[in-house]
């Protein structure tokens, strides 16, 4: 046997530890600077593999040609094992995509769904997912702590949609996006569940997460309108929804570029997803610039009085529409008319639902400071007043619900209507959309009517049982309907230029001060009142004001239009 010198043996021990030494040093610097994609770790891996047998060739006292076939050997039997992994691929049985859950790319490319040329994306039908969430989208962009929530599972029906079984017929179809899906809620909250619930209806949910306008059309017309359903809720998201009506025309090119990538070898293939997976493992979260600089925050109370920070996040960049918004909802407007065409046809009920950012329903309720603590007071634009003259213009029948009055009065009463850290609603949000929604049902009466000043009203413009009346900004009666005489028994002259709300002794949700502040911001108020008749009975109504300029009347400034329904009726 030969003999190794001890001074050899010294040094060899002196090199094998500072490879090892630098071996370690390299994983720790890669951990820390977390690889950004697939080509970063693959190199890594590469030349970790191939340090790894020069460090050994260097130590070992192992002949260097067995240290060759060694290495041919250990690379052949995991090159095979590779190959093994990526057979099933290539037979297209499995999708290493789904299985690692991997998102990067476009949405068509995502786990669980698939490529539409219409909707761009559709999901695959038929799934049970179970899901825990830990951070909202809000969140996840600023890295903030998580908090996971208890798990619960999202079912899916045969078309894809939050549907826990398939419908064949529906009495209403909710369209919509994230909003109407709701995947950070277990179906049993969703706003869809508790209408049918309130309604004792049969409600079919159409939401899906990423649609815009002109998906939901191509929604309506190959899955609400199989269902016949009586009613057809449309639900406008101010956040995102003008937007994607922008986007929709280079999302179609993009998806003609890359059709049928999704299902190419590589984008299947268990080397991209299994690198792409360990690269999400080794990567700490890193805040979104974009979205801090968008974000705001403020602490609200819950109804047991515990404060929570509120993350909001979008901002208006001026009190009204800009350019590039009003043309975007030109093409929401022809993409509405269209939808009010197919729903006529149907013999269906049109209604469009104005879904608002949390900053509209907060901003007169909580200070905001910007993420570096500094107080901000963003611009909150007319679009629910632009969309509601939009749909009033498209035709009188169209129902218009502005969700912005209910969320803001129940979140004045310390109800958390918002998840904290995203940008849908909570459980008890569901709730008040809910409600809100089946009073608009229930009462059949357009919350979008606008009644012109005294000398123009005529009584065939309002549907049966509307009782409206004409006041100035202090209450004081200036017009009084047929209407509102069959409904509180008071004729014309008995109340004109007394204050409406004291003749009716009027009970508010919240303080007169408050509903009047907000008809000064908003334009409009919508709210459940309880009015006294002549007869000293009472009676519940939906209670709807609008603000107007009086150009006709040389006394007032402005007037406020108010048409109450029935709230049992």
């Amino acid at each position: 046997m030969m003999r190794i010198p001890k001074k050899t043996q010294l040094t060899t021990t002196v090199v094998a530890g500072l490879t090892g030494v630098g071996l370690i040093v390299g994983y720790v610097l890669i951990v820390m600077a977390s690889a950004s994609n697939n080509q970063q770790l693959f190199s890594f891996i590469i030349a970790s593999y191939l340090a790894g047998w020069g460090g050994y060739a260097l130590v070992t006292t192992i002949p260097r040609g067995e240290i060759r076939n060694q290495f041919i050997l250990t690379t052949f039997s995991l090159g095979l094992a590779l190959a093994m992994l990526e057979l099933p691929v290539w037979l297209k049985l499995v999708n290493y995509r789904e299985i690692f859950a991997i998102s990067d790319g476009f949405d068509w490319e995502h786990p669980g769904y698939v490529p539409d040329r219409e909707l761009l994306f559709k999901p695959i039908p038929n799934r049970t997912i179970k899901l825990q969430v830990s951070r909202g989208n809000i969140g996840r962009a600023l890295c903030l702590a998580p908090h996971p929530e208890e798990p619960f599972e999202l079912i899916y029906d045969k078309n894809g949609f939050r549907n826990e079984e398939d419908l064949t017929n529906a009495d209403i179809a909710v369209i919509g996006d994230s909003y109407v899906e709701s995947q950070m809620m277990p179906g049993s909250r969703l706003v869809t569940t508790r209408l049918a619930t309130i309604t004792k209806q049969t409600v079919a949910n159409l939401g899906q997460s990423g649609y815009g306008p002109q998906q939901e059309l191509a929604v309506l017309k190959r899955f609400a309108r199989p269902l016949h359903p009586k009613t057809i809720i449309w639900v406008f998201y101010e956040g995102n929804d003008l937007l994607n009506a922008r986007d929709y025309a280079n999302q179609v090119e993009a998806l003609k570029a890359t059709w049928g990538r999704a299902d190419s070898f590589w984008y299947r293939s268990f080397t991209k997803n299994s690198l792409a997976w360990v690269t999400r493992v080794f990567q700490d979260c890193a805040p979104n610039q974009n979205e801090i600089r968008q974000a705001a925050r403020t602490v609200v109370m819950d109804s047991n009085g515990n404060p929570h920070k509120l993350y909001v996040k979008g901002r208006s960049v001026s009190s009204t529409l800009t350019a590039q918004e009003w043309e975007d909802l030109q093409k929401v407007a022809a993409i509405l008319d269209e939808a009010h065409q197919l729903a006529l046809q149907e013999g269906a009920r049109f209604m469009v639902v104005f879904a608002p950012v949390a900053y509209r329903v907060y901003h007169n309720i909580s200070e905001f400071q910007d993420m570096d603590g500094v107080g901000t007071r963003w611009d909150v634009n007319d679009l629910p007043e632009r969309l509601r003259s939009i749909v009033a213009d498209i035709s009188p029948e169209i129902d218009y619900v502005d969700l912005t009055p209910a969320l803001r009065s129940a979140a004045r009463k310390n109800t958390m209507v918002f998840l904290h850290d995203d940008t849908h609603w909570t459980a008890d949000g569901h709730q008040v959309v809910a409600e809100t929604l089946a009073q608009a049902l229930t009462g059949g009466k357009r919350s979008y009517v606008e009644v012109p000043a005294q000398q123009d009203v005529k009584e065939g413009s309002f549907l049966a049982g509307d009782a409206f009346l004409v006041r100035s900004l202090d209450g004081t009666i200036r017009y009084w309907s047929k209407g509102a005489q069959k409904l509180y028994g008071w004729e014309p002259s008995e109340v004109q230029g007394k204050v409406s709300h004291q003749v009716l002794k009027t009970v508010f949700p919240e303080p007169i001060e408050v509903i009047e502040k907000d008809v000064q911001g908003m334009k409009h108020w919508e709210g459940r009142l309880v009015h006294q008749r002549r007869d000293g009975s009472t009676v519940a109504v939906i209670s709807r004001w609008g603000l107007q300029q009086a150009l006709k009347s040389p006394s007032e400034k402005m007037l406020i239009i108010e048409v109450n329904s029935g709230a049992d009726s």
